[in-house]
């Protein structure tokens, strides 16, 4: 089996390049990554973008910027006979035991083996097994222009694999969810009650219009993960806005005890 760590995203919500990014084992995520893949794998490749610097175990996006389902095709077109171990380069508090879980739950007849979402029960695409068999959907997706490799997942005859937690595959593709990285792994995380109001979707989705929240979480966006999973809400942060207190927030304000939070969805329109 190959891994492919994928290190070709822009990272333009976090500013930075989340790759270099250090949280645990004085690793940059990368180096994290390639080793915890090195651990389960024959062989280990990062995939990058044509315009970044390339070394010896390095595969380029083939297709363009067309994002990881590009990646996963190139890679598949390097060593079409090879399952591969994809796995996205944020996810810092993932352990080479749930690598292992992974790799020991997938059979050959299956096209893929993957964890399924703490959000949602969808599949987790960039922590997952693609086998030499999901090629051909992969490459029919890539060229009919189809960039989610979630849902090529969802066609394919797989294995799904019971997810490892909430914060295990959390990525960190903002400060606040670096933030709420760093807190658990320092074990800083401080308990707090904070009161949750809900309208329009929301509120139909959790079937309440407030509670009181018993919350380790650091920001407004590590408290919207909790709930997403706790309630299964298929909205994600982006297009919404949060309100603390009263006052339009940003989803990295530090939470405090006893303050009013307030998650307001995009409003549909017609």
């Amino acid at each position: 089996m190959n891994g492919l760590l994928l290190v070709g995203g822009k990272s333009s919500r976090m500013g930075t390049d989340k790759s270099t990014l250090v949280f645990r084992d004085g690793l940059s995520q990368k180096e994290r990554g390639l080793k915890l893949l090195a651990s389960v794998c024959d062989k280990v490749f990062t995939s990058v973008r044509d315009d970044q610097e390339t070394e010896a175990s390095t595969i380029v996006d083939a297709f363009g910027p067309i994002g990881p389902l590009g990646a996963i095709a190139s890679a598949q077109q390097s060593a079409p006979n090879t399952p591969w171990l994809v796995l996205a380069c944020d996810l810092p508090m993932l352990e080479t035991s749930h690598l292992q879980a992974l790799v020991d739950a997938h059979q050959e007849n299956k096209d893929a083996t993957y964890f399924l979402s703490a959000t949602d029960d969808l599949p987790e695409p960039l922590c997952a097994i693609w086998g030499p068999t999901s090629a051909e959907a992969v490459s029919d997706a890539v060229r009919t222009g189809k960039r989610c490799p979630r849902s090529v997942l969802k066609q394919l005859t797989a294995t799904a694999v019971p997810s490892p937690g909430l914060w295990i595959l959390a990525n960190t593709n903002t400060e606040a969810d670096a933030r709420e990285i760093r807190t658990r792994l320092q074990q800083t995380n401080i308990v707090k009650h904070i009161t949750v109001s809900y309208f329009a979707q929301l509120r139909e989705l959790t079937g309440t219009s407030s509670e009181t929240i018993k919350t380790e979480s650091e920001t407004p966006a590590g408290l919207f993960e909790e709930l997403r999973a706790q309630y299964k809400i298929p909205l994600k942060r982006k297009g919404m806005m949060v309100a603390v207190n009263g006052d339009f927030s940003d989803w990295n304000h530090t939470l405090s005890e006893g303050e009013e939070i307030v998650f307001i969805p995009p409003v549909a329109g017609g």
